[in-house]
């Protein structure tokens, strides 16, 4: 029995590594209850610290919220006390009452999965390391290329990015070295060094987007065991490589911009085939670079 009231984990990304993959899996699983918003955003906005979609679902019936859940799980009177309270957390940030949040999982297993928290600065990460010691860290990574445009193409989807950009080779090049949404999260192993210089008493691991990528079966056995979950019981009805956004529209990647995004990250690729191994290891060869790493490809998830 898991008779702990604060949170089990928290999935700190990264941006389009599968972190909704993530969600829908361990909603679905019987060993969790998970909050009914996704992404706290809790600490990442130390100006103004809040979970600002509390606010917005609460504009809803119970009717309609129970109506707009009825797909992903059932509804209760512990999401609505959940809402409530995390709607009410406005003023300086206070990671007692965040933690106390979770108790609404009673026995079962719970987190927080907001990939913005990649971005965050070591002040933070030493806050959370003194608050909450031992608590264990998920890492979702991605290739830098793949990722970067994933999230390129998100945006245009979104009407955030401007697709003529896409028109001059150059354009591309000065706008990855400008924007600070991308690059404040295509490098994984800043994120991992990052997490683990400023949180020595955090349980950090990795876990690959390859491994979801083909199927998923894989990478939700691993992230399960990691939290301490029975990996042998199903998802209910969901099976392991449901990907809510795998139909999602993604903008044409030509050579010439592909080449771009390869030359931008090409020191990264080498360096997650160094320092995480595993299929981070095949990453360079993927874009015609070829490292040392690759004769590690086999290594196992790194746990750190």
């Amino acid at each position: 029995m898991n008779a702990d009231p604060r949170p089990d984990f928290m999935c700190i990304g990264m941006q389009k590594a599968g972190t909704d993959w993530l969600y829908d899996q361990l909603l679905h699983h019987p060993d969790f209850w998970m909050p009914p918003i996704k992404e706290f955003h809790y600490l990442d906005r130390r100006a103004m610290p809040k979970i600002g979609r509390a606010e917005k679902l609460l504009d809803l019936s119970p009717k309609k919220l129970e109506k707009r859940f009825a797909k992903k799980r059932r509804w209760d009177e512990t999401d609505y006390a959940f809402l409530k309270e995390a709607a009410a957390m406005e003023g300086p940030l206070d990671l007692n009452r965040y933690a106390n949040l979770f108790r609404f999982k009673g026995n079962l297993l719970s987190g927080d999965i907001t990939p913005g928290y990649s971005a965050i600065g070591e002040d933070m990460i030493a806050e959370v390391n003194k608050a909450l010691p031992g608590l264990k860290i998920v890492l979702l990574i991605r290739d830098p290329v793949s990722r970067a445009w994933s999230q390129i193409s998100m945006a245009n989807r979104n009407d955030n990015f401007d697709a003529s950009v896409l028109e001059d080779p150059k354009q591309l090049a000065g706008f990855l070295q400008q924007s600070e949404l991308v690059r404040d999260r295509a490098f994984p192993t800043q994120i991992a060094q990052r997490w683990m210089r400023a949180g020595p008493d955090l349980d950090l691991r990795w876990f690959y987007f390859d491994d979801i990528e083909q199927g998923g079966e894989k990478a939700r056995t691993d992230v399960l065991t990691f939290l301490g979950a029975d990996p042998g019981k199903r998802s209910g009805a969901l099976e392991a490589s449901f990907n809510r956004k795998a139909q999602a529209r993604k903008l044409p990647l030509s050579e010439k911009l592909q080449a771009v995004l390869v030359a931008e990250f090409a020191e990264e690729l080498e360096a997650c085939a160094e320092f995480f191994g595993g299929p981070a290891a095949r990453w360079p060869a993927k874009y015609g670079l070829v490292t040392g790493a690759q004769n590690h490809a086999s290594d196992p998830v790194a746990t750190v």
